[in-house]
């Protein structure tokens, strides 16, 4: 699926979750401006679903902060809003962020439903002041960030929207393969076991 589908066809009669995976924010918002979004927000108001992950997560929020003072800084509004905050990244600034190489990942220290697990973290974000909307429930923290929000679920008309700065969709064994640390990934193994009770967890708020 690319932005001509989602622009220019009816997928919203045969969808029941639209995922908008990790990479960069800009191209979703420049290819999906207008109609695009359009067509996702009233998607979702009428009682689809959306999970955006990273860059799906910045994209799917009233406004991105993105670096701020660095080389790649991006602070812009955002079309969708399903959250009505901002969402405000990089957490961990001293890991220099690169979008080239796994030289940025940081195995993020999560909590959830009262236990924690460690998840593939690379220039995800948090969600500024989730407390203060009735539609914004937080459902995961970064224990190794100041608490801050890691994963929120937003009420959107007849619809539901999970937002995840954590990429808990990628497994660790696929990390060796592209170079990363072993560092980095022994406490993404250590948890895997717990990962999938997660996706199941977030996806009853979905499907």
């Amino acid at each position: 699926v690319d932005h001509t589908i989602l622009n220019e066809t009816d997928w919203e009669k045969e969808t029941k979750l639209l995922v908008i995976p990790g990479g960069r924010d800009i191209p979703y918002d420049r290819n999906l401006k207008g109609k695009g979004t359009q067509k996702i927000q009233a998607f979702v108001e009428n009682g689809g679903s959306y999970l955006g992950i990273c860059a799906g997560a910045y994209f799917a929020c009233k406004e991105v902060i993105f670096e701020k003072g660095a080389p790649l800084e991006v602070h812009e509004k955002r079309e969708l809003g399903f959250f009505p905050g901002a969402a405000i990244g990089t957490l961990y600034p001293e890991i220099p962020f690169s979008y080239t190489d796994q030289t940025s990942l940081h195995p993020a220290h999560i909590s959830f439903e009262n236990d924690s697990l460690h998840l593939y973290y690379n220039g995800g974000c948090t969600f500024k002041n989730p407390e203060g909307y009735k539609s914004t429930a937080v459902l995961a923290r970064y224990i190794d960030a100041d608490a801050q929000s890691a994963i929120i679920h937003c009420k959107v008309g007849k619809g539901n929207a999970v937002l995840s700065g954590v990429h808990f969709e990628i497994c660790p064994k696929a990390l060796q393969k592209e170079g990363a640390s072993s560092a980095a990934i022994e406490p993404l193994k250590q948890s895997d076991n717990k990962r999938k009770p997660l996706i199941t967890a977030l996806l009853s708020y979905l499907i």
